[in-house]
């Protein structure tokens, strides 16, 4: 059951004497839900045991950085993982390894550091007027000319109870199916909203770009790396 606390409890909870002064004001600043994520009671294996990487971005806690809206940042000391079925992200303080979700209205961007990848999250106020999902930044900048972003969404699968298999195998892990939606958002064209893209739709937005979406993008097959590489282009132009 989850166990929701107020925000000065909370902090009480937290012992601020932990956190340095930037630290706890950050902490005060955008994370008002202590609802814990996962029981405790499952270790390591929590994110897994919930859905594992159908579900969430990291199969456990892993390390990154948050940005408040007040301009404070938290990472040392710190461990974050995103769930891509609520749009939600989890910070775990290593001190005390407390976890919370954070309030989305108070972050305003966070990186996943994944092997050698860092996945930047932030929003888009273009694309959600309420301003509170979080969209993986894949090229550009949501201030700048052209921005490519991502939305990954993970919905999840009931249950078939005469699955045999399954069923005598004990396995009760819920299983989640995944979807993609591209925007690209344009300083002078607006947004875009792309489900499966192909070269076609992109000529279509960009038909003055033909000769650098051809040099870009040779073949017809579209990649997600070559539309990175595109709208980076597009960019320097």
């Amino acid at each position: 059951m989850k166990k929701t606390i107020s925000l000065m409890a909370w902090i009480a909870l937290m012992g601020t004497a932990y956190l340095s002064n930037g630290q706890a004001q950050a902490f005060r600043n955008f994370i008002i839900a202590a609802n814990s994520p996962t029981n405790p009671k499952m270790g390591r294996e929590a994110f897994l045991l919930l859905g594992g990487e159908e579900r969430f971005e990291l199969p456990f806690w892993g390390s990154g950085r948050a940005l408040s809206r007040g301009d404070e940042v938290i990472g040392e000391g710190y461990e974050f993982n995103f769930d891509y079925e609520k749009n939600d992200l989890y910070v775990r303080h290593l001190a005390d390894n407390q976890e919370v979700v954070v309030d989305k209205n108070s972050v305003r961007r966070f990186t996943l550091y994944k092997g050698t990848d860092s996945l930047l999250f932030v929003k888009s106020i273009a694309i959600d007027p309420q301003n509170k999902t979080f969209f993986q930044l894949l090229a550009g900048d949501t201030q700048g000319k052209v921005a490519l972003l991502r939305l990954r969404s993970a919905k999840l699968i009931p249950v078939n109870k005469n699955d045999y298999m399954r069923n005598f195998n004990g396995d009760y892990t819920p299983h989640y199916q995944n979807s993609i939606t591209y925007y690209i958002v344009d300083a002078e064209k607006g947004v875009k909203l792309l489900k499966n893209p192909s070269k076609k739709d992109i000529l279509a937005i960009y038909p003055e770009a033909s000769a650098l979406l051809n040099e870009t993008i040779p073949g017809k097959h579209l990649e997600e790396v070559q539309l990175v590489a595109f709208i980076n282009r597009l960019n320097s132009i």
